[in-house]
């Protein structure tokens, strides 16, 4: 966690020494932040692309994909793809992702003053079972289970890499 620097009022000229430092600490948690918000966006787009990948029927479950975010400035969230879900469940699922959104809205309010949070993940109440059925034949060529976990896996560098790169000082 990244806190602001208060400054020694005894030698002349600190003030503006970290006044400064205190603007470049702002900064990196803004691309901190921004970080982890392209991670997420890496992860999906891995999901969707890179075997395995994520299981289609109607699609809810991509659909029902969501992140949130908090990074000391209030929280934020994103819903899933933006295509409506489908099907006989469509409302229920649609009610799922507004309260796993809104329940990572509470959490990420917790975090308003003690650093950055990124949740992400699906909210369709099935996922866990898709995501864990490894015996599964999934009809998408090339989808199958642990595709969430094998994407952080897969990526784990690059996200890191993502991360550092928004953090450093420029």
């Amino acid at each position: 966690m990244v806190k602001s620097v208060k400054p020694n009022v005894g030698i002349k000229g600190m003030d503006v020494v970290m006044s400064n430092l205190n603007k470049e600490i702002v900064k990196i948690k803004a691309g901190s932040g921004a970080g982890l918000i392209e991670a997420a966006i890496l992860i999906r787009r891995d999901m969707e692309f890179t075997s395995p990948k994520i299981p289609i029927d109607y699609g809810n479950l991509r659909a029902s994909w969501f992140t949130v975010t908090g990074f000391g400035l209030g929280a934020g969230s994103r819903g899933g793809t933006g295509a409506p879900f489908k099907g006989p469940k469509a409302g229920e699922l649609a009610a799922d992702r507004a309260k796993a959104v809104s329940e990572g809205q509470g959490i990420a309010q917790s975090y308003s003053n003690k650093g950055l949070m990124l949740m992400m993940g699906f909210s369709a109440n099935y996922a866990m079972f898709v995501h864990e059925n490894v015996g599964a034949n999934f009809k998408r060529p090339g989808s199958g289970a642990k595709f969430f976990e094998a994407a952080l896996k897969r990526n784990k560098g690059k996200i890191l890499e993502i991360i550092r790169s928004n953090a450093q000082i420029k």
